[in-house]
């Protein structure tokens, strides 16, 4: 039930030709191999398993061809009844529906991507048993992984490129459609057999990011800091960060620490030898791409792709491009060229001419009134002479983003801005330990107030877990600067999905940042056979 050659066989045992031992059960909650689906899929064994579900090996009856399987199955919120229906739990019933109508609407995203030969295509969507279903092309392709690996551990810049182009343009197309992968990784990019590579593996975002219910499903290395935490923003910039990341891996045989570990060391180990192979461009390329903070970052695939080119005047006119995209669509009816001149030229034309026609104007509407530009000057010179020196206040040992927002809500008329994040085992996390200037000193208004912000004591206390999910649990040690790792085991007295302890710890332990702890979470009840 793998690759369906001989799936009528009485005898089972292991195939002959892919070597699947068909005797092997399938993981608790999965569906029955040979359970039909809408009489038109047949299912296999499970391919791969995470928060959000199941994805399975598939038959199309019709036309007898392999297929891959998904199943919206996020067993942290839900259980399988025994006539196959997904159940969502009493108290996620409207947080289910939500995540089930993003899993359809990711579907439909998807599809409309059916044409870009790097994106694994959607055959079909369906909903059956009280969940949906997604049925992609069964590429049948190596990953990313493997196929650098089975190469010598390392690929050539000019390989990269190859295999990575068409990628950057499909992820540009994607993120513009409002599709954001957020788990691209040496797992989810795939080679196919003709040698071009395949997105594949998508998840709704949820499993992608801190801050949901579900089994949070992160990739070390490729994922940006901001898919640790429940409040930042995430989306194209942090693709771009994966596929960085992806890249430097294929080069070098290697990923990038985890973000978490790089906000205190932000280097990126390239030996001499890769980068005496690369060109001065794709390196800097990788680095911009490669920034832990946002703000940093390269934003969007399409000035990335700019940047792996070697013409790097281009970067300021696609940032330009990014700005005009942002305009309302009415300014979008600008000509490309009118007689050979850029549109910036034009544009700059065109405000100074609608600006001669508005002074001519008023000309003649002050003098019809009795005043001059003169006087017109003195009624808005007091406003300007307002402006005074800002006195700063005393922000020590506060709340930074208490403090941003009364900034940002106009009552001080500064900017804030972080200079460095800090341990500190007497302020605490996320509160203001240095401000520069200091309190009491005036700045002009429009200045900016730079502070050093402290992430906490470097020792930190594994939180309870008693009645929690892995999934709620998997937040809070995220929050707390924990790295957590999921380990299944079957247990007859704790729920599936929830926690039954730590692996080598207790609660209240204390532990140094950024430590991997492993959560003992179960897997229900073992099947008798």
């Amino acid at each position: 039930m793998n690759c369906f050659s001989s799936y009528r066989a009485a005898d089972g045992g292991v195939c002959q030709v892919c070597g699947w031992d068909n005797t092997k059960p399938q993981p608790p909650g999965a569906l029955k191999p040979e359970t039909e689906l809408v009489s038109r899929y047949l299912v296999g064994r499970v391919k791969s398993m995470d928060g959000e579900g199941f994805t399975y090996s598939a038959l199309e009856i019709a036309t007898q061809k392999p297929v891959k399987l998904r199943e919206f199955f996020p067993r942290a919120i839900a259980r399988r009844d025994e006539g196959g229906m997904v159940v969502p739990s009493r108290e996620h019933v409207r947080v289910f529906q939500q995540y089930l109508d993003n899993f359809v609407e990711l579907s439909r995203g998807v599809s409309r991507l059916r044409e870009v030969t790097v994106v694994e295509s959607v055959l079909d969507s369906f909903q059956e048993n009280g969940t949906a279903y997604t049925v992609y092309v069964d590429a049948g392709a190596a990953s990313l992984k493997r196929y650098v690996a089975d190469n010598g551990g390392r690929l050539s810049w000019n390989e990269v490129s190859r295999l990575f182009t068409p990628v950057i343009t499909a992820l540009s197309l994607m993120n513009a459609l409002g599709v954001s992968h957020l788990g691209l990784s040496p797992d989810t990019l795939r080679v196919t057999r003709d040698g071009s590579m395949v997105i594949t593996d998508f998840r709704i975002n949820a499993v992608h990011r801190a801050g949901g219910l579900l089994d949070l499903d992160l990739h070390p290395g490729c994922a940006a800091i901001e898919q640790y935490s429940a409040k930042a923003a995430c989306g194209e910039v942090s693709d771009v960060y994966a596929l960085g990341a992806c890249m430097l891996f294929a080069l070098t045989g290697q990923l990038p620490a985890e973000a978490a570990v790089r906000l205190r060391d932000q280097r990126l180990m390239i030996s001499r030898e890769v980068l005496k192979a690369l060109p001065p461009f794709a390196v800097t390329a990788l680095a911009n791409s490669l920034q832990i903070k946002q703000a940093e970052r390269t934003g969007s695939f399409e000035a990335f792709r700019t940047e792996l080119t070697c013409a790097p005047t281009l970067v300021d006119e696609v940032e330009e491009t990014d700005a005009i995209r942002s305009l309302p669509e009415e300014s979008m009816g600008l000509p490309r060229h009118r007689r050979s001149l850029p549109p910036v030229v034009w544009l700059i034309g065109s405000c100074a001419i609608t600006l001669v026609i508005l002074i001519i104007i008023a000309s003649r509407w002050l003098g019809s009134q009795g005043m001059s530009f003169g006087d017109l000057g003195q009624i808005f010179e007091p406003a300007q002479s307002q402006q005074e020196p800002v006195q700063v206040p005393n922000m020590l040992g506060q709340s930074y983003e208490r403090w941003q927002s009364r900034v940002e809500s106009g009552e001080f008329a500064f900017k804030l801005k972080i200079a460095s994040q800090d341990f500190n085992d007497t302020v605490d996390e996320g509160h203001i330990i240095t401000q520069e200037p200091e309190a009491g000193m005036e700045v002009q208004p429009g200045d900016t107030v730079t502070v050093t912000v402290s992430k906490g004591s470097t020792t930190r206390t594994l939180p309870e877990f008693s009645g929690a999910s892995f999934a709620e649990l998997q937040g809070t040690l995220i929050q707390s600067g924990f790295s957590p790792v999921k380990e299944e085991q079957f247990s007859d007295e704790v729920e599936l999905g929830y926690v039954i302890g730590y692996k080598d710890h207790q609660a209240g332990d204390a532990l140094e940042y950024g430590t991997a702890v492993t959560v003992i979470v179960s897997a229900g009840p073992e099947e008798s056979e």
